[in-house]
């Protein structure tokens, strides 16, 4: 992009924001539209009763429900921010919800990291003219963002910190008292060319040793939106999905299943198990591996994915060792990194960073 372009894309985006914070809904609506689109989409799933919170996995575009599988990897039909990764997840509106500014309004000057990486090596999104840096959750990872490229990257902590229950106080305690204790299951997935493949009758033969062995009496089991609509399980397990990645409450609604749940069984170094440990969820890890190929990538990008995996392997099997002690706190150290649980910002800080771009407290 040439200088020129650059400051009229600059001035376009200023305008833009100014615009949907003065006029609020009459600018942009169909951002609004998806929004609310996807809420009643979540409000639908959370409030069936026998409870079964599965969201179809598809993407509002256009007024219209689309299956992910017209549409290229990683798109997000969503313009609420510069960068389309920003809306993975509803990273963006569950930060600017938290800092109590308008979820669509003016973009955030930060690339967001929308995941968790573990190896310096690792990338997401590469520097934008625009950005004045990053947010990520953890303080390694804002440490090695810094030495990379020389930007200022900020640790926020858990994204899950930022998330609200879909449901209320009372018919959330309700739910919980109706399941009783209850376990969340949280298996390694597939994302786009990385696919990924559990031994499902060992996992399921593990969850019922963790059930017996610890007394939950029913089985929450998180399908990524990749996987299989239909799954032998056992009848009175609960399937649950949060949709696909472009639902801008995905979090919200993993904060519902964390609050319902007791513990989390998972065979999966990734984001859910700092989130668990966030909420004060018990932990278990399951004996059955997953296994990765990376036959649709190649070069550096395979050679990188390689290296994540080897070390998310090794922070498995660390992982593993300390849950075998009984201590929760050797598990929070070693997860606090990544997570950053510490660095969470209240709604003033983060208003503050959203809006000027530096770190104020």
């Amino acid at each position: 992009m040439s200088r020129a372009s650059a400051l009229r894309d600059d001035l376009g985006w200023w305008r833009r924001g100014w615009l949907r914070e003065w006029l609020q809904g009459r600018v942009d609506p169909a951002e609004w539209q998806a929004l609310a689109a996807y809420r009643g989409l979540l409000m639908q799933a959370f409030d069936q009763r026998p409870f079964h919170p599965e969201l179809v996995p598809r993407l509002w575009l256009k007024g219209e429900w689309i299956p992910p599988a017209e549409l290229k990897p990683f798109f997000s039909p969503s313009r609420r921010e510069r960068d389309n990764a920003s809306h993975h997840y509803g990273h963006d509106v569950q930060l600017k919800r938290h800092a109590g500014l308008p979820l669509v309004g003016r973009a955030m000057p930060f690339l967001l990291e929308h995941g968790l990486k573990v190896s310096r090596e690792a990338s997401f999104e590469a520097p934008r003219p625009w950005s004045r840096g990053y947010l990520c959750m953890g303080p390694l990872r804002a440490q090695w963002l810094r030495e990379r490229h020389g930007l200022p990257a900020h640790a926020i902590g858990p994204w899950i910190h930022y998330a609200r229950p879909v449901l209320d106080p009372e018919p959330l305690a309700e739910l919980r008292r109706q399941l009783g204790p209850t376990l969340l299951v949280v298996l390694a997935h597939s994302w786009d060319l990385v696919e990924r493949q559990n031994d499902l009758p060992a996992a399921i033969a593990g969850i019922r040793e963790i059930v017996a062995r610890s007394g939950y009496r029913r089985v929450i089991w998180l399908r990524h939106w990749k996987d299989p609509a239909s799954l032998p399980l056992p009848e009175d397990w609960i399937l649950a999905c949060n949709g696909h990645r472009s639902n801008p409450w995905f979090l919200d609604a993993m904060r519902t299943l964390l609050e319902l749940a007791d513990g989390m069984a998972s065979n999966a170094f990734g984001t859910h198990l700092g989130y668990a440990v966030h909420l004060g969820r018990g932990l278990h890890w399951l004996g059955s591996d997953a296994e990765q190929d990376l036959s649709g990538l190649t070069g550096p990008q395979a050679e990188r994915e390689r290296i994540e995996w080897q070390r998310r392997n090794a922070l498995s099997d660390e992982l593993a060792a300390r849950l075998a002690e009984g201590d929760p706190e050797p598990v929070r150290q070693l997860l606090e990194p990544y997570w950053g649980f510490d660095h969470s910002r209240s709604p003033a800080a983060l208003r503050g960073l959203l809006r000027s771009g530096r770190a104020n407290g």
